[in-house]
């Protein structure tokens, strides 16, 4: 049974302007080129110029695939040269597809979101109305629904409840904000998602569920203080682990 042509169904569907489903088959197709040998293990990937004409997408869907596909160990970043396709000893290693441009980016963005998005929680705790409240408890429901083994589903969900805290504070800026650092915090949280073990997985999803049930809680009783350490608590602990990964990455680099 032959594979699903990937390269045909984004020509189909490249008029739906449907950034997510576009970004998801530029990933299928280039994992299809990798897995028929097309891309062999060490070839750079064409640049993105190049790739945004073969596929017929913007810039934003390559960046978004290509980086999907690094955080899966696919692909690799080499400072200054470009993207390439990942050796095969390359996927045994946790952080050697993390190179430093993406590992500081997400560390800049997550400094960011630590000053925003603790003191949209506070505010959430303050203002909430009872609708936006609902709304918040259905992201969380659903996140708690979701197949742990789908990193990308379980990323948007998660960002989804980062969304609709920012909503409950009753100020349209905080929610303007998360969704321009939309790509950035996407590619933060499938890093985060994309465990190589499932089990890994299972406990990283609970883990966070209690986290966001933290903030959650001290939204719905207005608790102003506990939802900003709640949501301070859960960002800086991302923060932490990508100081822990660049110190051992400038180790290794020694």
């Amino acid at each position: 049974m032959s594979t699903i042509d990937a390269e045909t169904l984004l020509k189909n569907a490249s008029s739906s302007g449907r950034r997510r489903s576009l970004t998801e088959l530029v990933i299928q197709a280039l994992s299809d080129k990798i897995e028929r040998g097309e891309y062999t293990p060490g070839e750079k990937l064409p640049t993105e110029p190049e790739l945004c004409t073969e596929y017929g997408v913007s810039r934003t869907v390559i960046r978004e695939a290509v980086a999907s596909l690094k955080l899966g160990r696919r692909l690799i970043a080499r400072h200054g040269v470009g993207v390439f396709v990942a050796e095969a000893d390359a996927h045994s290693s946790a952080n050697s597809f993390l190179d430093t441009s993406t590992l500081n980016n997400s560390m800049y963005v997550l400094e960011l979101r630590i000053g925003v998005e603790t003191e949209a929680a506070a505010f959430a705790a303050i203002r909430r109305t009872t609708q936006h409240l609902d709304a918040l408890k259905q992201v969380y429901a659903r996140m708690d629904n979701l197949n742990p083994d789908d990193d990308a589903e379980c990323a948007r969900a998660d960002f989804e409840f980062h969304l609709a805290v920012a909503t409950c504070s009753g100020n349209p800026h905080f929610t303007s904000i998360l969704r321009s650092l939309g790509q950035e915090i996407t590619i933060d949280l499938r890093l985060k998602h994309a465990k190589a073990d499932a089990k890994e997985r299972r406990i990283y999803i609970k883990r966070i569920q209690r986290e966001h049930s933290a903030i959650l809680d001290a939204i719905e009783k207005q608790d102003e203080g506990a939802a900003r350490r709640a949501m301070r608590r859960h960002l800086n602990e991302s923060l932490e682990r990508y100081h822990n990964l660049s110190n051992a990455s400038t180790t290794e680099g020694s």
